[in-house]
């Protein structure tokens, strides 16, 4: 898997959005950068950061946000305070006063002001820092998290999405051995816990390469349109396989929280998704046998609505009961009619007689 985990707080995943090459914002931090000077900016309200005794002193502006005005006003020492919506600089060259008790290891004075003042307040403080040219996010107890230059992340982006299509590739292989075995009967729980991993690897991948989207802006379409490519249809085949595997009395929600609980090493433990999924302590999984409800492949028939295709299993309980089932019991199913019935009686023979060596995902 590439590279570490980039997960973070929603609220912070919205400020990289701000800050993302293109933005307003971003071309007044880039200026600042450029001119080898430093800034401390807060987005927050003056009435909030008075209330809590965080400011004092600095001019008040109230002026319209334009990125020059930002890189005009930061070449004085105090902090910009900047409205949350970023339409308004309010004021500059004002000093920060965080509680100092507030823990952090921050030891250059920007820094620490920024992060003190980004936990006490819970809102998103940025640092420029002026020897180092580095731009640093601070929002309410998470951070520093630096903005990395852009070629570094484009760079590590295409690693990721390598990395995504080698998953992928992956998926698709188990994906036409469990088709295979689902139509036999024989879907052992260990086919079932290397899909789960997969798909799950596969899913933190691509979280990690939106993350880098999001803070390559305007420079991360093209990574975006491959990112669609290479992830098409895999949440919902994701969701599928463990609605058709979690143990009879697991929902598939309960389970796919566990999994995304698990770490990088207990993913790798076919223990540890065995009982994520509600199975506990089987022995062998390669002797352990399970049924499939029969979502996967259901979800592969055109133009099935989800709320019948969840009909059809309540009703028949199993793929195997699915199979067994004639075009007339099919039709007596709410919402499926005589030329649904016949397009789901054709779609899960065309499955079962699909070329092995055909996409089954």
């Amino acid at each position: 898997m590439s590279g570490r985990q980039r997960r973070m707080p929603p609220e912070l995943a919205e400020a990289l959005a701000l800050v993302a090459p293109g933005t307003e914002l971003r071309e007044g931090i880039d200026n600042i950068i450029h001119a080898n000077n430093g800034a401390l900016i807060v987005v927050s309200t003056p009435e909030k950061l008075k209330r809590l005794g965080i400011i004092s002193g600095g001019i008040k502006i109230d002026c319209s946000f334009t990125p020059m005005r930002l890189y005009e006003l930061a070449k004085m020492d105090g902090a910009l305070v900047v409205s949350p919506d970023f339409s308004v600089i309010h004021y500059a060259n004002v000093q920060l006063n965080p509680d100092p008790s507030l823990p952090s290891e921050e030891t250059g004075m920007r820094h620490l002001s920024g992060h003190r003042t980004a936990q006490q307040t819970g809102d998103l403080v940025i640092v420029v820092s002026e020897r180092r040219r580095v731009v640093s996010l601070y929002q309410g107890s998470y951070g520093p998290h630096v903005l990395e230059d852009i070629g570094v992340m484009l760079s590590k982006a295409d690693s990721a999405l390598a990395t995504l299509e080698k998953f992928t590739r992956r998926l698709r292989d188990e994906a036409r051995i469990l088709t295979l075995h689902e139509y036999d009967g024989v879907v052992t729980l260990r086919e079932v816990i290397s899909a789960v991993s997969t798909f799950e690897t596969s899913v933190r991948i691509a979280e990690e390469i939106k993350a880098y989207i999001r803070e390559l802006g305007s420079e991360g379409r093209l990574v975006e349109m491959q990112l669609e490519q290479a992830f098409h249809d895999v949440p919902e085949q994701y969701e599928a396989l463990l609605r058709d595997y979690v143990e009879e009395d697991v929902g598939y929600r309960d389970a796919l929280g566990r999994l995304r609980a698990l770490t990088p090493e207990e993913l790798s433990e076919p223990m540890q998704i065995s009982q994520a999924l509600g199975y506990g302590s089987v022995g062998q999984t390669e002797d352990f046998f399970v049924k499939p409800r029969g979502y996967r492949q259901l979800a592969r028939v055109p133009r099935l609505p989800r709320k019948v295709a969840e009909r059809l299993i309540n009703e028949f309980g199993s793929l195997k009961g699915l199979l067994e089932a004639s075009e007339e019991e099919l039709d007596d199913v709410e919402g499926v009619g005589q030329a649904r019935a016949r397009a789901i009686r054709r779609g899960l023979k065309r499955q079962r007689d699909l070329d092995p060596s055909e996409d089954a995902l």
